[in-house]
């Protein structure tokens, strides 16, 4: 099978939570707590990820309560476009100390590139803060013998945030897939070859999901929340071919903010202990009720 070589986006379905989303728990459950990090570090679901980004992203988009996923900012589709695709528009990869990082133009990527999740809802896309820092927040997926593709769509949420505090979700988020050739992956030309819609179909049954092997102690796998992807000699690439740029003012201030220790000088707030509460119960919403899924978007 012959096929344009490029960057297609493929979409999953998605599970909701019921409207009434802030009422959805009974009263008196407990949440989880989830105390400071040991170290000089934050955890993902600390509630500083609601305000510490703010200065960064308020100019260039606005905040909003979601019914489905709480608060969430969306970029303005002045500085965006209607084409817009998380880890596929404006940046490329690159491939620093053994992982992938994601390198945006926009001068907020910073932020929602290393930080939170990206998800699809009727059709615009929502960003829901996390405080952990990552060189991207997503799942990989590899190519059989006859594609040698890379994959990588948006990590889902495990939380959404109701009244300033984390809830765990209880539904599946949709899985925007992109695609591009092994050879393709760390050109800094990427966007220009993105392709969405209905030719995603064919490749996405010819990808197998990657996930690279983890450390164990005492036999019980080590918890991984950030998903790694394939080294590059994995898929023929030679890591001494990989241009690497000097990581600008954005990229090292993206970093700077994962430790309390470089992100209080620059007004960051201090980790602090709190509760995730409980997910609520999902719903399979009937013939009418899913969001717009996107399906066409974007350039060709």
């Amino acid at each position: 099978m012959v096929r344009a070589r490029g960057v297609v986006a493929v979409l999953g379905g998605a599970l909701l939570l019921a409207p009434a989303l802030a009422g959805a728990q009974s009263e008196g459950e407990q949440g989880t707590p989830v105390d400071v990090p040991e170290g000089d570090e934050y955890a993902d679901t600390d509630p500083d990820a609601l305000t510490d980004f703010r200065p960064a992203l308020d100019p260039h988009g606005t905040w909003a309560d979601d019914p489905a996923y709480g608060t969430v900012w969306t970029p303005s589709p002045d500085e965006v476009g209607a084409d817009f695709e998380p880890y596929v528009s404006a940046g490329h990869w690159d491939y620093v100390d053994g992982d992938y990082v994601w390198v945006s133009d926009y001068s907020w990527g910073w932020v929602s590139f290393h930080y939170g999740r990206w998800v699809l809802s009727a059709g615009r896309w929502l960003w829901i803060p996390g405080r952990l820092y990552a060189g991207a927040w997503v799942t990989w997926s590899v190519g059989d013998d006859e594609y040698a593709d890379l994959g990588w769509a948006p990590m889902p949420p495990a939380w959404i945030w109701i009244g300033g505090g984390a809830v765990g979700v209880g539904f599946a988020a949709p899985e925007p897939w992109a695609f591009c050739g092994y050879g393709d992956v760390f050109s800094p030309a990427l966007p220009s070859r993105v392709v969405v819609g209905d030719r995603a179909a064919p490749l996405a049954g010819h990808m197998r999901p990657y996930v690279r092997a983890r450390p164990t102690v005492a036999g019980q796998a080590l918890a991984q929340p950030v998903m790694h992807g394939p080294s590059p000699a994995l898929l023929g690439i030679d890591p001494a071919r990989i241009q690497h740029a000097s990581p600008s003012l954005r990229e090292l201030r993206a970093r700077q903010y994962a430790h309390p220790s470089t992100a209080l000088p620059l007004g960051a707030r201090a980790p602090s202990p709190h509760v995730v509460r409980p997910a609520p119960r999902p719903f399979v919403p009937r013939a009418g009720q899913a969001p717009a899924r996107g399906a066409g978007r974007g350039r060709r």
